[in-house]
């Protein structure tokens, strides 16, 4: 485990707003009333206050919630003209406007709100602290009544979203696993996929609205991702303009900066986000341990080893929208991205008999360095209608990512092995368009259809060449049988999907499907060549919402999902750099398919908020690395369909804010997994508990000081043939605001 770090990250935020004007009087008023139905006359409870002067409607300057008998009480310095807009769930807003301060308390009495005619099938609470909300397939995080999120980068921010953990080693995870997607805005981007961590965290959470948990996605989005989506919803412009910058620098060498920038000017909005830095990483360790079930003399593989890294990033993106008129609105957008990095490490290999004897060791050290990049840019067209929630959008994306590496090796023989220098160059890219429309149709307040289709096309390509040092003539030369090999790798995607929904006041159901068809070819140097085996999946998914209360409800969903092998699954190519551990893909794979059945539970108040989720998962065609011992010496792997998984587990999260400056929170999800497969007439398997924690702690200090303290563990992991050892990580942080809290300074530590 790496050693306790100390890092400074100074984060300066220039926020350009105008100030309202001067207050009229000094004075401490108290204002107070109670939310009532107008139907029945009972109270509501956890309703939304929030304050704002009349010469600024649209900015709040103090947000509340009522209590569970619906009464509110708030206090002001100033007698200018309030207005109080009034919300809850399922209900109408009010706005409620006091001019007069005739005391030094304005009991306002009941405020009445009256049934909202469009019945919601979703939680909200909205309080003066984080928010969750929770639909019939999502919870969302409502980062802008977060205060933490002023300073911190999204990443840091996602520790704290409900089903979402980030380890020690920056890897992200939805309900304990790594099949998953992000997305920006509702839409892929190849920059979040191929450097997810990096990205995020040179993204300021101030520039995010909402972070949304899609744990069972529904027929509208790809079947493709077992676990779900993350997807982060940024702010929109507004009118004005608004600016941040930011800086950063750790002990080991690493700093950055970046800037945001938002603006509206009558019907054109633009926002921008620049970022650059240099990281380094003084180093890590890794340990695996694998099973070989083909023979006793060489049965268990042992691996560990170290390394470190370090090299530069850069990230940018620019938005621009057109606002037609009311109903008409047309974006385009821009994301670049790139960098380079260096690494070195060192590992120690050995492999042991059933009797435990060592039987086979060797050492080795190895250098990478590399670039990574690319760009994307999207068109996207939205009709909106007179007629509520009807919908109509269309959207066009291209992106391109160049990627090129060179690698050297170095074995040193410690039993039964053999010395060998190596080197491989690398150089690839991947061209993507995608086409996609989508409508939403309500037919009324309870039926609501959506169907849409969407196509992709991808191009990937790359060029490696293999060489290998010949000792005699102290010369680099190509290596036997793998000089330089060319691979081209084109396919698309169709799909089309139809669902419907139905809501009542307190029951919520959605039902749907979606069709997808895929197909390509694949050619590897002059004379190889083959065509993928096409695969078409129907993928159905179903969703039942109850709501318990005005603050809870249940829900249940049956999810089909799909994971397709991807090109390095498929390859045929023999890779036999090490000519005692040989890889080749498999070009008859099909993808997997898992069906998930969920149960959660959500409560939500101003003080409190749970969420607890069972669940279960099977497949019975899982994609799983095979490794079989040829000839007695030689360790051959390949992927085939034959994994059978079982997995049930439970995941959980609250927040509890325990004082007006103290609160706490965790995330946590424990799950039992049982692999196993069928060769050569005998049955093998492999099964055992995972689970991950995370608790984390928030406390307001005087004089604008907040000091945050958050830590977790994960513990060891299984797979089919291997056994991941277990992590621990923590992070601690003190902020200070000086300025009007227009300028901020954050130091952390953490290991």
């Amino acid at each position: 485990m790496q050693k306790v770090i100390y890092s400074l990250l100074l984060v300066v935020l220039l926020p350009f707003s105008t100030f309202s004007q001067s207050q009229k009087s000094v004075s401490t008023y108290t204002i107070k009333g109670a939310i009532t139905d107008s139907q029945t006359n009972e109270s509501v409870p956890f309703a939304t206050v929030s304050v704002s002067k009349s010469a600024a409607p649209e900015v709040p300057f103090k947000r509340l919630a009522s209590d569970a008998n619906g009464k509110f009480e708030f206090d002001v310095n100033s007698s200018e003209t309030l207005l109080l807009n009034v919300a809850a769930v399922g209900m109408k807003s009010a706005v409620v406007e006091v001019k007069s301060f005739p005391t030094k308390t304005i009991d306002l009495g009941k405020i009445l709100l009256a049934s909202n005619d469009k019945l919601l099938s979703e939680v909200t609470v909205t309080a003066q602290k984080p928010l969750v909300k929770v639909d019939l397939d999502k919870i969302t995080y409502d980062m802008k009544a977060d205060p933490e999120s002023e300073t911190a980068n999204v990443l840091d921010m996602l520790r704290k979203v409900p089903m979402v953990t980030v380890d020690g080693e920056e890897n992200i995870r939805v309900k304990g696993q790594s099949r998953f997607k992000i997305f920006m805005n509702g839409k892929e981007t190849t920059m979040l996929a191929t450097n997810p961590s990096q990205v995020l965290k040179s993204i300021p959470a101030s520039s995010v609205k909402n972070i949304e948990v899609i744990t069972e996605p529904g027929a509208k989005y790809e079947a493709e991702g077992l676990a779900g989506i993350i997807n982060i919803i940024t702010e929109s412009a507004v009118k004005g303009y608004t600016g941040t910058v930011r800086a950063n620098a750790d002990n080991y060498g690493g700093f950055g900066g970046g800037l945001y920038f938002s603006t509206k000017i009558g019907k054109w909005g633009i926002t921008t986000n620049l970022n650059q830095g240099f990281f380094k990483n003084p180093g890590s360790t890794y340990q695996e341990t694998r099973e070989s079930f083909h023979s006793d003399t060489f049965k268990y593989l042992y691996q560990n080893g170290d390394n470190n890294n370090h090299g530069n990033f850069r990230y940018g993106n620019l938005s621009i929208s057109y606002e037609m008129d009311s109903l008409n609105l047309f974006t385009i957008s821009g994301n670049g991205w790139g960098g380079n990095y260096n690494s070195n490490s060192s590992g120690y290999n050995w492999i042991q008999s059933a009797a435990l004897d060592t039987v086979q060791a060797y050492r080795s050290k190895s250098q990478n360095s590399g670039m990574w990049g690319g760009y994307d840019g999207s068109l996207d067209y939205q009709r909106s209608f007179s007629k509520p929630d009807k919908l109509f959008t269309a959207s066009y994306k291209i992106s391109y990512s160049p990627n090129g590496s060179e690698s050297g090796s170095n074995i040193e023989n410690v039993k039964n092995y053999f010395d060998r220098q190596q080197r491989i160059k690398s150089n690839s890219g991947s061209t993507e368009h995608t086409f996609q429309l989508d409508y939403t149709e309500p037919f009324n307040k309870k039926h609501v259809t959506e169907a849409g289709v969407k196509y992709i096309y991808r191009n990937n390509h790359s060029r490696n060449e293999y060489l290998l040092r010949n000792t005699l003539n102290d010369q680099w030369e190509s290596m036997q049988g793998a000089g330089a090999k060319k691979m081209l790798n084109q396919y698309g995607v169709l799909g089309a999907y139809g669902s419907y929904t139905y809501k009542l006041e307190k029951f919520s159901a959605r039902a749907g499907a979606r069709l997808e068809h895929t197909s390509g070819t694949l050619t590897f140097g002059k004379d190889s060549s083959f065509t993928q085996k096409p695969f078409t999946n129907l993928v159905p998914s179903i969703t039942l919402s109850y709501k318990t209360s005005q603050a809870s409800n249940m829900q249940l969903s049956y999810t089909q999902r799909i994971s397709r092998p991807s090109i390095y699954y498929l390859n045929p190519f023999v890779n036999n750099t090490n000519p005692k551990n040989i890889h080749q893909g498999n070009p008859n794979l099909v993808p997997e398919i898992s069906n998930s059945f969920n149960l959660n539970y959500n409560l939500f108040t101003p003080k409190f908020n749970f969420n607890g989720s069972v669940f279960t998962s099977f497949a019975n065609n899982t994609i799983e690395r095979v490794s079989r011992l040829m000839n007695d010496t030689i360790v051959f792997n390949t992927f085939e369909n034959i994994g059978r998984m079982r997995n049930a587990g439970a995941s959980t999260y609250f927040r509890w804010q325990v004082t007006k400056n103290f609160n706490w929170y965790a995330n946590g999800s424990a799950n039992y997994a049982y692999y196993s497969f069928t060769t050569g007439g005998k049955k093998i398997e492999n099964k055992g508990f995972n689970y991950s924690a995370y608790l984390g702690a928030s406390y307001s200090l005087p004089l604008d000081f907040r000091l945050n303290a958050n830590g977790g563990y994960s513990s060891p992991s299984v797979s089919l043939q291997s056994k991941w050892y277990g992590y621990y990580y923590y992070y601690l942080s003190l902020n200070k605001a000086f300025l009007n809290k227009n300028l901020n300074i954050s130091a952390y530590a953490n290991g």
